[in-house]
């Protein structure tokens, strides 16, 4: 073999360890790296993008990669010649820190990494983009006994930083992570205790001022009573299979609702249960006459991959009867061809415009438009967070079809519901 075979055939083994959207290593690349773990010194540090979903449905696939492209161009001017950044999700990196026996302060590179993406302008076509990041680093990777060991603690302090509010880097430690394993294990003994409870905040008719629904809202109990939000415990638990349960559980509660109170109810999905075979099967365990009473808010909050399936599984809850309304709509990413092909009963406002729509003109002209759209498309609209009769003269005088929100009552025990 010639110096120029050899150099070649290097290079075609090199390829095939790049992330082509990206320029990064991609995952085949930590097949390299286990073998060589208990040898190479490294600190982890995971990077996630913040509510990249939301742009994915607006821009697209395509537009996106560009993004994480740029994004990991910018990481590599922030770390050294050593460091290894590698693809493991399609907006999640992995970066190695190669310990050189310095005083490193890989808190130091990591902060600088999320800020910098914070202030730097990404561009779409002619839009600026801002997105953000969150990180997890854990600093003593070297001393666990495997690649995928250090990786879990490393994916820990992520969980941690999203939980935070996202937009931070969270460092590794046993104390902190503990919190979030405690807080698993509580989540679970609530759900065996049959601890998990749904209060319902009722839904009104604009123009009558009649109760129309109930959207359930979960909630879990403590041992002495005390009521948790879902602002404690949801993050910490998404994807895992605790959320599943939880999920489980609050169809059963909201079920039970029904067979013993004559109401309509919404209760909030995210587009993985739905995708779940298990929950598709509890929903269908329904009987009709009920699962007529019952209107599926489809939540935004992550990405689809296998989206004609989840179009199937929306046309079989809908011939089961189900309504399906689409919910936070209007915060700035929903895709307007998602209305379209899974033809929503109902659109929901989303809560953050609706709460300035009094005092901020642009807020006041965006309702207005995707009044404008849904009665093109007739599809009724709920508006959330109606909190004053200021907000209220608005989304009357805008044909808003219902609201919800404080101004008309907040959410209750079902015990008062009469």
């Amino acid at each position: 073999m010639n110096i120029l075979e050899f150099f070649n055939k290097r290079k075609n083994e090199e390829e095939k360890y790049i992330d082509k959207t990206t320029g990064a290593y991609n995952r085949d690349y930590i097949d390299i790296i286990e073998k060589d773990f208990l040898k190479k010194r490294y600190a982890f540090l995971l990077i996630d993008v913040d509510n990249l979903s939301n742009l994915l449905n607006i821009y697209g696939k395509e537009f996106l990669d560009l993004i994480l492209r740029d994004l990991v161009s910018l990481i590599k001017r922030n770390i050294r010649e050593n460091d290894k950044i590698i693809r493991v999700g399609h907006d999640e990196f992995l970066i190695l820190l190669e310990k050189d026996g310095n005083d490193t302060n890989y808190l130091g590179i990591a902060e600088k990494i999320v800020s910098k993406v914070a202030i730097n302008p990404f561009f779409i076509i002619k839009d600026k983009v801002k997105i953000t990041v969150s990180a997890g680093l854990y600093i003593n990777a070297d001393k666990e006994k495997s690649f995928e060991d250090a990786f879990k603690k490393a994916d820990k302090a992520l969980l941690l930083a999203k939980e935070k509010g996202k937009n931070r880097v969270e460092l590794y430690s046993d104390r902190s992570i503990n919190l979030i394993d405690r807080r698993l294990s509580d989540i679970k003994e609530a759900i065996l205790e049959n601890r998990v409870i749904c209060f319902y905040q009722p839904i009104f008719n604009v123009q009558t001022f009649k109760t129309f629904k109930y959207e359930s809202l979960v909630r879990i109990l403590t041992k002495e009573r005390k009521i948790i939000l879902p602002g404690m415990f949801l993050n910490s638990i998404k994807g895992s299979h605790v959320y599943k349960e939880l999920t489980r559980k609050m169809l059963e509660f909201n079920f039970s609702i029904l067979n013993r109170k004559n109401i309509n109810i919404s209760v909030n999905l995210l587009p993985s249960d739905i995708l779940d075979e298990d929950i598709l099967k509890i929903l269908l365990s329904l009987g009709k006459n009920l699962r007529e009473k019952v209107t599926i808010e489809l939540l935004e909050s992550e990405s689809v991959s296998e989206y004609s399936k989840l179009r199937d599984k929306i046309n079989t809850l809908k011939d089961a009867g189900y309504k399906i309304a689409l919910d936070d709509f209007g915060s700035g990413y929903s895709n307007i061809l998602h209305i379209v092909e899974l033809s929503f009963d109902y659109i929901k406002i989303d809560g953050q415009i609706i709460r300035k729509i009094d005092k901020d003109s642009i807020s006041y002209s965006a309702v207005k438009a995707i009044r404008g759209l849904t009665k093109e498309l007739n599809i009724p609209t709920v508006a959330e967070f109606v909190s004053s009769q200021e907000i209220f003269d608005k989304i009357k005088e805008l044909g808003i079809d219902y609201g919800q929100g404080y101004f008309f009552k907040e959410p209750i025990h079902p015990s008062e519901i009469r």
